[in-house]
């Protein structure tokens, strides 16, 4: 297993995914980010299913997103997950989305470990030992 620090991600804009106007809709960058933490847990060699098949569950607390330039209908973007902070309660993640070298979108989001009835428990094992913390 290697430790997770940061994951790149190619990502086509779907016509579902905008407005009239052509332009991503808010909502699809928060399944893109989505998509960037599940690969770079999966790039370390945690799968989300297997995490949540022993009854723990990555919740978002937080989000902050910046717009900084629209995304277009059928845009070539790279996203970029970075791992910032990796504790036993939390963990932060910056993401980048950027068109060539152009960029877009920057963002972080906090998540945290839940059980089944939604209740705070410890980050598992595996992932704090993916991110280097186990």
């Amino acid at each position: 297993m290697i430790a997770m620090h940061e994951h790149r991600h190619g990502l086509r804009v779907r016509y579902r995914e905008c407005d009239p106007m052509g332009i991503a809709h808010h909502s699809a960058y928060l399944v893109w980010f989505e998509m960037g933490r599940t690969e770079l847990c999966r790039a370390a060699g945690v799968r989300y299913r297997d995490l949540e098949d022993a009854g723990r569950f990555i919740a978002v607390a937080d989000l902050q997103v910046r717009y900084r330039r629209p995304v277009r209908y059928d845009d070539e973007i790279m996203l970029l997950t970075r791992l910032e902070t990796a504790t036993r309660a939390r963990l932060v993640h910056a993401y980048e989305i950027r068109r060539d070298d152009v960029l877009l979108t920057e963002a972080r989001s906090t998540v945290a470990c839940v059980d089944r009835q939604g209740r705070l428990c410890p980050m598992p094992d595996a992932l704090m030992s993916a991110v280097g913390e186990g």
